[in-house]
């Protein structure tokens, strides 16, 4: 198993906790946009899943190295298949921006803690990208930026309002390299954070999307640590 574990993030989004501002505001509605859409393509399609590499032995004797164009040989008429061409890398991201909340935040390259869970920024003025899987304009697959909500001692998180994002708002990331990678919320929902679907939002398959998380619902005082996590779902503006 990999170091970008679907399974092992799981354990690092709990961190996103810290001890709730007494906010009992009124809570938008649990889901907007069209949740559907933009989760069913994300996981690859048994069907579209492509042959296995033939193995080739290199010591397997009398292997022509060129057609065999001999008496009595066919000529191949199809030329070579052109060679795949890797997509060129993203920079990484440096800042998100969320012209609907008024939010500007720097981002943090975060992994794996020890134990295995997605490590969180402890400035929660600040979110974290997590650089083991996708970087938001990656030609495919799930850019994952995590934040807290707030703490009991540095106030309101920037991803404090989260919860209130909506359909078509905008969403934009600068790059290192200067660019801009510009996003349109499609949906946002709460999830019970057991019942956190990391398999569609831990992943390098599907078209591209960006993922924004954080807290929400019930803070256990005890366990210090919220009920729910709100998800934001984001695609290209030109998808």
């Amino acid at each position: 198993m990999n170091r970008f574990s679907i399974v092992s993030a799981l354990a690092g989004l709990t961190l996103l906790v810290g001890a709730p501002l007494a906010w009992s505001l009124s809570q938008p509605e649990e889901t907007v946009g069209d949740l559907e859409a933009v989760t069913s393509s994300a996981s690859p399609d048994s069907t579209d899943t492509p042959d296995p590499a033939p193995v080739v032995d290199l010591d397997e004797p009398n292997v022509p190295l060129v057609p065999d164009l001999s008496e009595g040989a066919e000529e191949a008429t199809e030329p070579a298949p052109e060679p795949e061409v890797a997509p060129e890398p993203v920079a990484a991201p440096t800042t998100i921006s969320l012209p609907s909340l008024e939010v500007v935040a720097p981002l943090v390259h975060v992994g794996l803690e020890d134990d295995g869970g997605m490590e969180i920024p402890d400035d929660i003025s600040t979110a974290g990208w997590y650089e083991l899987g996708v970087a938001p304009g990656a030609a495919t697959g799930t850019a994952v930026i995590a934040g807290h909500v707030d703490s009991e001692s540095q106030g309101r998180g920037a991803f404090w309002d989260l919860r209130r994002m909506e359909e078509d708002d905008p969403i934009t990331v600068d790059h290192a390299d200067g660019t801009t990678s510009e996003w349109r919320v499609v949906a946002r929902t709460t999830y019970p954070k057991d019942e956190l679907p990391i398999a569609d939002i831990f992943t390098r398959f599907g078209d591209p999307r960006l993922v924004l998380i954080t807290c929400d619902g019930y803070f256990d005082r005890d366990a210090r640590s919220y009920s729910d996590n709100v998800v934001v779902y984001a695609v290209p503006v030109d998808a």
